[in-house]
């Protein structure tokens, strides 16, 4: 009996001192954005459109409606100190989009992908560890087309081998390298040397700079354009030759290093790309569609830019 009551008065007081603590509150939801994920897209359909009949959905050439199979969450985004950046880890597919951002608001983590003309946004839930949802084309234009994907995205190690590796792409050099070993790199902040050159538009010229190493041969000058509101990175190095002749030794020069063009739009002009790197050789002069008062004579251009940016120019 004394047992059975011995007891009864634990569980009461035990019961006493829970009533007087305040409830347990669940902790808030994690909104810091960290490490690596595989996303998984399925097919486009067409959600609303504008006109009598909608348009064809994007195809597998439409890049700027992409998000790169790995992603990883790095730092603050360029325009949004509150977002976190995207990026991919090293080795994986780069992505086409100089601007990206992640967002968890409530319970929904939001996504963008744009080059500020076109791109991709998406919202999705958390659904265990995983993350599912609907990415929707964006376009800077109105009224426009949307189109909806399913997308999926799964936590990975980031040193775990991506889906689609950077080897996929065609290989075409970012860098410029002057015969004293300067060099200048597309998509990376301009090097000490360079910066003092550079206006506050991110406009710089060199001249009498001599021959460079590469396909780049020897240029009358060089304009340099840096994206200030994209981090102060290079987006562009233009190339400029007053020896009309010169056409024709970088154009065998280029095909040497990197074989057939990917493009040849027009008589006098020659494109190489890949998902980040563009080259475009082109001759100018009196006949040429253009404003400029040095087409008065003819010259070449070989413009090697990022080609997320859209500052190339």
């Amino acid at each position: 009996m004394r047992r059975r009551l011995a007891s009864a008065l634990l569980l009461g007081a035990a019961a006493c001192a829970s009533e007087g603590e305040p409830p347990a509150t669940p902790d808030p939801p994690d909104t810091e954005l960290t490490g690596c994920y595989d996303v998984t897209v399925g097919e486009w359909v067409v959600e609303s459109y504008p006109g009598p009949e909608p348009e064809p959905v994007p195809g597998e050439d439409a890049g700027y409606f992409e998000v790169p199979p790995r992603i990883e969450f790095s730092g603050p985004a360029f325009r949004d100190p509150s977002a976190t950046r995207i990026v991919v880890p090293e080795g994986a597919l780069p992505l086409v989009h100089g601007y990206t951002s992640a967002e968890i608001v409530g319970d929904s983590l939001h996504l963008g992908f744009s080059t500020l003309f076109v791109g991709v946004r998406a919202t999705l839930t958390r659904s265990g560890e995983e993350w599912t949802g609907t990415a929707r084309t964006i376009v800077d234009v109105r009224p426009q087309q949307v189109n909806a994907r399913p997308i999926e995205l799964t936590p990975v190690s980031c040193d775990s081998p991506p889906p689609v590796s950077i080897d996929v792409m065609r290989p075409l050099g970012r860098s410029v390298t002057f015969a004293d070993g300067r060099t200048i790199t597309v998509g990376e902040l301009p090097p000490v040397w360079l910066e003092s050159m550079i206006d506050q538009y991110g406009n710089g010229e060199l001249v009498g700079v001599g021959p460079i190493q590469g396909v780049f041969g020897t240029p009358e000058r060089i304009a340099v354009r840096v994206g200030r509101r994209v981090g102060g990175i290079v987006t562009c190095v233009s190339f400029y030759y007053q020896d009309t002749d010169a056409f024709g030794r970088l154009e065998a020069g280029l095909q040497e290093v990197y074989g057939a063009p990917d493009d040849t739009p027009a008589s006098g002009r020659i494109t190489y790309r890949n998902r980040i790197t563009s080259l475009m050789l082109e001759r100018w002069g009196p006949e040429s569609v253009s404003q400029w008062q040095e087409d008065r004579e003819p010259y070449v251009t070989l413009k090697l830019g990022d080609s997320r940016w859209w500052f190339c120019s």
